[in-house]
């Protein structure tokens, strides 16, 4: 029976866990944080992120030249 209560334990302390790095994921990109640190990890993960956060910025540049607001 202890066997079975420290499984429990470490699952429910896990599932704790993964619910509020869920939870900072929603409210960093509820407040439009997440630019500089989502971009490092993308760039880990992502190989084609570095390209296309450079289009990205292209076009806000070019948005920005000809006055237009996105």
């Amino acid at each position: 029976m202890d066997g079975a209560l420290a499984l429990l334990l470490v699952l429910s302390v896990f599932a704790a866990v993964c619910a509020g790095l869920v939870l900072l994921a929603r409210r960093i990109r509820s407040r439009n944080l997440h630019g500089g640190l989502m971009s490092v990890a993308e760039e880990l993960y992502l190989p084609s992120a570095k390209r296309l956060r450079g289009e990205t910025q292209e076009v806000r540049q070019a948005e920005q030249k000809s006055g237009e607001k996105p």
